[in-house]
């Protein structure tokens, strides 16, 4: 019975698994995009930009399920939306006072912040195998970014580490108020997109930018919009659930070696020795965490649970 109850979650997993690696590959291809559109126009141009056709896009697409849902999910949507928007905000100021290479290592350390703040928001267990496995993606992480360099913090350094702490709220937020609005990830995700570009507008309008646009740019954004925020958030908003903030979390520590992998695919960058087995590192530890979280569920997880049993008492 044990083992038709694992078999049973690993199906049952299988998907969102999936989904959200896709996912983490999908948002690797925008880290060498950025830097191409980044010689021609601003970071506050591409933020406001990219989430602004996004949200005109979703409001066309979908504004029948945006009009349903639209304010009986206002609070959450918007907070949602002010933990990622948080989080681009800080990370796009910190690139003005620090390196590409720290920005991308501390901005990571959200998956590591993310099932520490599960654990006090969530009451989530983490076992042994869990920390061991954080523990080897955080240096996995190091070594990606830096190739082993040392590591000296300014003060865009410290605005990127509030980067990595809305992140991982969002992380959070993510499943806890997914949970509370199944079936309404649309407009969960509209509002996301919403508030980014609001808050934007200022950094947008002051920042004093000259931008240079040309096609390439054009069809650029048009990826970042469509694929990499629409369909990416609602993968994230519908599935992350799923699986939990933690799995989740070591899915996502995948994202700067797929931002790696397609920096030399596309920018025709180098690898290190060092960054080589910064990768081995963060696949293992992924690998590991999954293994053993699916391992050590004897009953289906508490988002099927807790699904069954509003379904029956309803």
């Amino acid at each position: 019975m044990e083992d038709y109850v694992i078999e049973k979650n690993s199906q049952s997993k299988f998907t969102p698994v999936f989904l959200l690696v896709l996912l983490v590959v999908i948002w690797g291809t925008t880290f060498p995009i950025e830097k191409i559109m980044l010689e021609t126009i601003s970071p506050f141009t591409l933020n406001f930009v990219r989430f602004l056709i996004a949200d005109v896009l979703m409001l066309v697409i979908f504004f029948p399920s945006i009009k349903r849902d639209f304010l009986g999910t206002w609070k959450d949507g918007l907070a949602l939306g002010a933990t990622m928007g948080a989080g681009f905000i800080f990370q796009t100021w910190g690139l003005v006072y620090t390196t590409p290479a720290k920005s991308g290592f501390i901005t990571s350390m959200y998956v590591v912040l993310a099932p520490v703040l599960s654990f006090i928001f969530e009451k989530t267990k983490i076992s042994f195998n869990t920390i061991i496995a954080l523990i080897i993606a955080s240096a996995g992480i190091y070594m990606v970014e830096f190739s082993g360099s040392t590591f000296d913090m300014n003060f865009g350094d410290f605005l990127t580490f509030l980067c990595a702490i809305a992140f991982a709220f969002q992380v959070l937020l993510m499943t806890i108020l997914t949970k509370k609005h199944e079936g309404k990830e649309i407009t969960l995700t509209f509002y996301q997109f919403s508030v980014i570009t609001v808050a934007n507008i200022p950094f947008y309008a002051f920042s004093g930018h000259q931008d240079s646009w040309n096609f390439a740019d054009v069809i650029f954004i048009l990826y970042m919009a469509i694929v990499a925020s629409i369909i990416g958030i609602i993968i994230q908003t519908k599935y992350q659930k799923r699986i939990g903030t933690v799995s989740a979390s070591f899915i996502y520590a995948g994202e700067p070696v797929m931002a790696t992998i397609f920096s030399v695919l596309i920018l025709k960058s180098t690898f290190s020795n060092t960054e080589i087995i910064g990768f081995v590192m963060i696949t293992f530890a992924a690998i590991w965490a999954q293994i053993f979280h699916l391992s050590s569920s004897s009953s289906p997880s508490s988002y099927s649970s807790s699904s069954s049993s509003s379904s029956s008492s309803s």
